[in-house]
Order: C-alpha cells, then structure tokens, then sequence
C-alpha cells in the first residue's frame, strides 16, 4: 500500500505542479469548476480528496491502514495526469540542442567518429538551425563506390561532400519534416504507413513550419514513441 500510496502522491503533486504553472488559478479545486473539465470533474473530485486524506490524516496509528490505495487509484490519477497535460511530439521528441548535428565547417571523419562511437546512422548537417543536409553510413558507402575514396582524408569537411548530403524528397528517404504541432497519433501512422513503402522513416526533424527549409526544433523516431 505504501508504494501506491507514494505513487498517487507524487503523480498527484506533478499535476498540481503543472495546473498552478500552467493554468489561470490558485488552487486545484477551482478546476472542477471550469466548464473544459467537466468530463473530468468527478476524478479530479476524487483525486483532491484522497490526496487530502494521504496528506494531512494519519490513519494508520492504529496499526490498520484506514485508506488503501488502489492500483485503479493509481491508474486514475495517471489517466487524469494525462487529460490535463496531453503528451504532445515535443515532449518526447529529441530537442534541438541535444542533437548531434555538424555544420558544413566540420570535419567528416571526426563526426564519424562519433557516429560509431554513439551508434548513430544519422545525423542532420545544420547551418544557422536549419537542416541543409542529411549525412548517413550510406553516404560513406556511395562516396567510395563513385571512386572518391580518396575523398575520405582528415581534412574533408561537410560542405566538401554536399552533392553527397543533400535533401531529397521524402519518398526516396530514411527522414521526413513535420512541424512541432502535430498530435502524436499522426506521427504514428506516418512512421507505419512509411512500412510499405520501398524506403522506411527511420525518424522525422521537427521544424518551426515542418518543412526542409524551417528551424529545426527536433526529431524523433519511432523509439521515442514507445
């Protein structure tokens, strides 16, 4: 009981973290109230309450537990957790600033370095935070398959092999832009409907305007919707 019990508690603070930070009122009662939570009033109702009766009683000096904590208590809380801070893509999405991402400065056998050494299979070639090419273990492949391996020297930089990392249409790619605003369910059905095509998403940049030439915010593959 007390693990659910800490469980219900913490979730229950986050929700009042977010509510207090996010939405014009000064305590969570004032929610049930409010006309959008009206399909919610009744677990906010509840879950108000029994954080209350956790909080500020102690029922168990009598060496009983007076309130047991569910697993449904618990999974009501979750789910109202949810209702009221919906996942968005952003929040599961890999942010700009975490992205290992050259310029067209940089050197190509230093990134590939740390392609193999993070398990990389892309990485995006950014200038002023916008994508203006995409740079694969493929694109290693076709270099010295056109014969210019000797290409492939410590000096090499990105912007030397730009012909090699250009953008192409979505259809013939591993990625894919969409903007930041798209709901979760459709950046699902784009990574499953990419399954039958010839060539498979394998992760999609997050842009301002969910195009190529947007600032990137982002991306996300299929892993970070799990």
């Amino acid at each position: 009981m007390e693990n659910r019990a800490a469980q219900f508690l913490e979730r229950y603070r986050e929700i009042e973290e977010w509510v207090l930070n996010n939405l014009n009122v000064s305590e969570m009662k004032e929610l049930e109230q409010m006309p959008q939570y009206k399909s919610i009033r009744s677990s906010l109702a509840f879950c108000r309450l029994l954080r209350n009766l956790l909080s500020h009683y102690d029922w168990s000096k009598a060496g009983n537990d007076m309130v047991i904590v569910t697993d449904q208590a618990v999974r009501q809380v979750n789910n109202l957790y949810y209702a009221l801070n919906p996942v968005t893509l952003m929040r599961v999405a890999i942010r700009a600033g975490q992205i290992f991402a050259p310029s067209p400065d940089d050197s190509v056998l230093a990134a590939i370095k740390i392609m193999q050494r993070n398990d990389y299979s892309y990485i995006p070639i950014v200038e002023n935070h916008r994508i203006v090419g995409v740079f694969s273990t493929k694109t290693i492949m076709r270099i010295v398959a056109e014969n210019n391996s000797a290409l492939l020297s410590e000096e090499l930089k990105f912007k030397d092999i730009a012909g090699f990392t250009r953008l192409v249409d979505e259809s013939v790619a591993h990625y894919g832009f969409i903007n930041p605003n798209t709901n979760m369910e459709d950046v699902s059905l784009k990574f499953q409907r990419s399954k039958t095509r010839k060539v498979r998403l394998d992760m999609l940049f997050i842009t301002d305007n969910g195009r190529p030439d947007g600032l990137l915010q982002g991306m996300i593959t299929p892993v970070d919707l799990l």
